[in-house]
């Protein structure tokens, strides 16, 4: 009785529409009796639409057959409204198609991500000896590896199966097609669409970042470093100066700011005698390091064994490496959503102990040399420009000053002759401006720094 009850309400609501996809339909329940919804999307498709119902899959079947419509009132809905309150809100997935209506509770998609396929390792070891005793050696060894591929895997995974009964199969992945195809239910698939556009998003986010690097041969008076006390020039358009007592609080924010490299300079030549190392401009995409080297890689040769050759001689084995001595600047940013940069900086320096050691043929061991290393994470703006300084680097080198061809001759030369030491000390100065890529906003390359 139910059944013909509400079925005369949907023909009085859609006695003057010319076609189903154009009637609005209306449903009242309010008896204590309930319908399941596969009577009523029979008598509503079937019945009125004349559309035949398919289900794809068994589990629909019997989804459809156990919900219950009990006290339930709508009023003037269109036919894809019904279906989409009915079965989308009821984890269903629906298409209309051939004059069928196939209904089916878990449904194949496949999701585009594109991300080049690599996997990100390293390692670090710091060894020091507390003792003269070599055997009293502490050691800290540090290692990280990122794959992309393997984490999405993971976190897809717990994603699909979180609150559904349904347990939902591992994601094929095509990480080389870049490809992720998911069986699942309407509900678990919402997710990861979700998700994926995330990520998507972020992914495809690109910056250039603009690196100026400054050598700065400090004077006799400024062996400690760059006075950054003595900091003081004036904005464009300002009188309001800019000194090292004003980088922090509400006197550091000027609206009309500028950063001048003119002015930098200027003041870093008053600290002594500034030469500029590299100007590199390099683009990245979120989360992904930007590596800018420069300086030069020293390759030597050490033994490995020694073995008798068929006279019984001794015959030594070498290996060849090569070590890398120069400037190394790691940097990796991540753009928040409201276009806030975090750079994650790790410039590293290293230089030669004793550049005489490369003169040294007999050497088997790899040159000693000093690294001096920064880490920090900064927050700026897009355009914005950050300065990172206090990397010093000593050396030392010997010069001998004497009188000419006398200082030549085998003991002689020492009545006629010294020797010298000279000690340079020099400060980096790092000047980083990271601007975001938009490519919806056009800007010229001197937007970006060139």
């Amino acid at each position: 009785m139910i059944r013909y009850m509400f079925i005369i309400l949907i023909l009085i609501s859609s006695v003057f529409a010319n076609t189903c996809e154009s009637r609005l339909f209306s449903f009242k329940n309010s008896s204590n009796s309930s319908i399941t919804l596969e009577n009523f999307l029979k008598a509503l498709v079937v019945d009125n639409c004349n559309l035949n119902i398919v289900y794809k899959d068994d589990l629909a079947k019997k989804r459809l057959s156990e919900l219950k419509l009990d006290k339930i009132s709508i009023k003037d809905y269109t036919l894809t409204q019904f279906l989409d309150l009915l079965l989308g809100s009821n984890n269903l997935f629906y298409d209309i198609k051939d004059n069928k209506l196939e209904i089916s509770y878990i449904k194949t998609k496949t999701f585009h991500i594109d991300y080049i396929p690599s996997t990100r390792t390293g390692s670090s070891t710091f060894k020091a000896s507390s003792s003269a005793n070599t055997g009293d050696i502490n050691s800290v060894d540090s290692k990280y590896e990122f794959n992309f591929w393997d984490t999405l895997s993971v976190n897809l995974n717990n994603i699909l199966n979180t609150v559904d009964t349904y347990v939902a199969k591992p994601p094929i992945i095509e990480k080389n097609a870049g490809l992720v195809t998911i069986t699942a239910t309407k509900r678990q698939l919402d997710r990861i669409g979700k998700y994926i556009k995330q990520l998507n998003e972020r992914l495809h986010k690109q910056i250039i970042i603009d690196v100026k690097i400054y050598s700065v041969a400090l004077s006799k008076s400024n062996q400690t470093g760059i006075d950054w006390g003595k900091l003081n020039f004036s904005l464009g358009d300002s009188s309001v100066p800019i000194r090292s007592a004003n980088i922090i609080g509400s006197q550091s924010i000027f609206s009309n700011a500028v950063f001048n490299v003119s002015g930098l300079l200027n003041f870093l030549a008053t600290q002594g005698n500034v030469n500029s190392i590299s100007n590199p401009k390099i683009a990245t995409i979120n989360n992904q390091k930007a590596i800018i080297s420069v300086g030069d890689t020293i390759n030597y040769r050490y033994p490995t064994k020694v073995i008798l050759d068929d006279n019984g001689n001794p015959q030594t084995e070498y290996a060849v490496e090569s070590k890398f001595v120069g400037i190394l600047l790691d940097i990796t940013p991540e753009i928040s959503e409201d276009g806030t940069i975090m750079l994650r900086i790790n410039p590293t320096i290293s230089s030669f102990r004793d550049e005489t050691q490369l003169k040294d043929p007999n050497r088997q061991l790899a040159p000693d040399t000093t690294d001096n290393k920064m880490s920090t994470v900064v927050r700026i703006k897009d355009g914005q420009t950050l300065i990172l300084g206090g990397l010093i680097t000593s050396t030392n080198s010997f010069t001998e000053n004497g009188v000419p061809v006398l200082k030549e001759i085998p003991l002689v030369k020492y009545l006629f002759s010294s020797t010298s030491l000279i000690s340079n000390r020099k400060e980096l100065v790092f000047v980083v401006t990271p601007h975001i890529i938009n490519l919806n906003k056009k800007r010229t390359i001197q937007d970006l720094g060139f």
